[in-house]
């Protein structure tokens, strides 16, 4: 019952999150193409990348991007991809822009719910972990999500329970173990059901909100002060 209250009441803040989607889309479709022009000069040559969700695009994170960029001061740049492509294919697309990046110095990645499972693969499947330091997945669905059942598009089959991909990434987590994973989760999210599932990603540092939706995720602060903390905490002596 608790769950199911919080869930409705979360509703409305939802579907504002989602209109909010809606305008930063339509925004980045107004002007000339920017996706990744970086808004600050880097203190450094390290760089964010943000993988977005399934029915989504990388403009949604415009918000989230640019608190990054003014808190820790460092580039960031953003991946968008169809909803109807392979999804092999859209991480083989992220690699080589991922790698691109890589070859000027470190980066980190942060990725909302089909997003996380495609950083994750780029790490485990496609060699991304010696370049990566640290990865933020926000409401993914590490052990599949029954919504996407009812979609048959070959993206939407990747995040159901028990898929190829799903296991696949389950089997070969520790290729990634020298990544620090953060793993943040929706409470009331009705994409990824159950909820607990975006915290099903072995020795990650998993934060709950309790309150929050799927798509709200992205435009509460709370979140992006753990998000900053994540991509600020120190892998090593070097960065300390």
């Amino acid at each position: 019952m608790r769950d199911r209250l919080r869930r409705a009441l979360a509703l409305p803040r939802e579907g504002a999150a989602v209109f909010e989607q809606a305008l930063l889309v339509a925004r980045r479709a107004a002007r000339p193409r920017e996706d990744g022009v970086r808004r600050l000069r880097p203190t450094g040559d390290r760089t964010v990348l943000f993988v977005h969700g399934f029915m989504a695009a990388g403009p949604v994170f415009e918000p989230m991007r640019a608190h990054v960029e003014r808190t820790l001061g460092v580039a960031t740049i953003d991946f968008t991809y169809g909803p109807m492509a392979r999804f092999e294919d859209v991480a083989e697309r992220f690699a080589r822009l991922a790698d691109r990046h890589a070859a000027r110095g470190p980066i980190d990645l942060v990725g909302h719910s089909l997003g996380g499972l495609i950083a994750r693969w780029y790490l485990q499947e496609l060699g991304g972990a010696r370049h990566t330091r640290r990865l933020v997945t926000l409401a993914t669905p590490h052990a599949g999500t029954t919504a996407a059942r009812i979609a048959p598009v070959p993206l939407a089959r990747a995040l159901r329970p028990g898929s190829d991909v799903i296991v696949r990434l389950e089997d070969t987590r520790a290729r990634a173990h020298d990544v620090a994973h953060t793993a943040i989760v929706a409470g009331a999210d009705r994409m990824i059901t159950p909820p607990t599932s975006a915290s099903a990603l072995a020795d990650a540092e998993v934060h709950w909100f309790d309150e929050l939706g799927h798509n709200e995720l992205l435009y509460d602060r709370g979140v992006y002060a753990r998000v900053v903390a994540a991509l600020a905490r120190p892998i090593n002596a070097s960065e300390t």
